[in-house]
């Protein structure tokens, strides 16, 4: 990409026109009519510039495997495994994570990684938004894990104070142990580093009843395990889907819009896969038969 590209985006007064902006339905029961705002470039040259912004992150910092989020070789499934087993699990989500982060906490995090002062500013200004990380860009995901820096130690340190274990998977932080830090303190960490809380704060799982983390179950002995209910709503959208085939499960799917597209069953089985390969395979082998 030329200087003059990245300098028209470095002045710009509103660089929101240099992208589409998405609004995605959350997940979640207690979550419904609440969007999250992407930020998808109309420029492939935007994009190349993020994908080198994330580069540089990537090959200048490290990461302490209490950071499960958007790095290689972590995941869901490896955040979830840190958990298992404890007694009692904490989970904590920061409000608006990424619209949170502002161009100066990016700028102040690229100086922790040798960039200079004016340095720093110009890949601040080039990486954010009209001023905020913002959600979808190649950059925002790996920069989001570097501004969270001293976020993760004060919370690492105050979790070895009650011998626990602390991960953190983009916006969800999660503590576990047989004690668990008071939820105040957690807090305060949480807002002298820039953030705030989600909802009521904090919510804790016990031992003997349903424990999940990153969305998976933790309460096996050996290894995360699907939800229950995702496991069983997959079962009936390949029942009928190898029972009718493609093209009547997409048109009943238009009546029933709590069922899955074929590609969306595709894409959670694809998923299950990772997490319980072999419950995932008997559902392949039941769409292959399908006509």
């Amino acid at each position: 990409m030329s200087e003059s590209k990245i300098f028209e985006y470095a002045v710009s007064d509103c660089q929101e026109g240099f992208y589409e902006k998405l609004e995605i339905p959350k997940r979640g029961r207690n979550r419904k009519g609440e969007f999250r705002e992407v930020y998808k470039a109309n420029h492939k040259w935007v994009t190349q510039l993020h994908r080198s912004v994330s580069m540089l992150v990537t090959n200048s910092a490290s990461f302490g495997r209490h950071v499960q989020g958007f790095l290689k070789g972590r995941s869901t499934l490896t955040n979830a495994e840190l958990h298992l087993r404890k007694s009692l699990i904490l989970h904590a989500d920061i409000r608006n994570f990424f619209n949170a982060i502002t161009e100066l906490q990016v700028a102040k995090a690229f100086l922790t990684i040798g960039a200079t002062p004016e340095i720093s500013k110009l890949l601040a200004r080039i990486s954010t938004i009209d001023g905020f990380l913002r959600q979808g860009t190649r950059c925002s995901p790996i920069i989001s894990n570097l501004v969270c820096k001293g976020l993760d130690q004060a919370m690492l340190d105050l979790a070895s104070t009650h011998d626990c274990m602390y991960s953190r998977y983009a916006d969800n932080m999660t503590i576990s142990g047989a004690e668990t830090p008071d939820i105040s303190a957690i807090s305060t960490i949480v807002k002298n580093n820039g953030f705030e809380l989600r909802g009521s704060g904090c919510y804790i799982q016990r031992r003997g009843s349903r424990q999940f983390v990153t969305g998976l179950s933790v309460v096996d002995r050996e290894r995360p395990r699907l939800p229950k209910k995702l496991k069983s709503r997959l079962r009936l959208a390949v029942y009928y889907a190898s029972k009718y085939g493609k093209e009547h499960f997409e048109r009943s799917r238009h009546v029933d819009t709590v069922t899955p597209s074929w590609a969306q069953m595709k894409g959670m089985i694809a998923y299950a896969h990772s997490i319980e390969p072999d419950f995932a395979e008997k559902l392949w082998k039941l769409l292959r038969q399908s006509r």
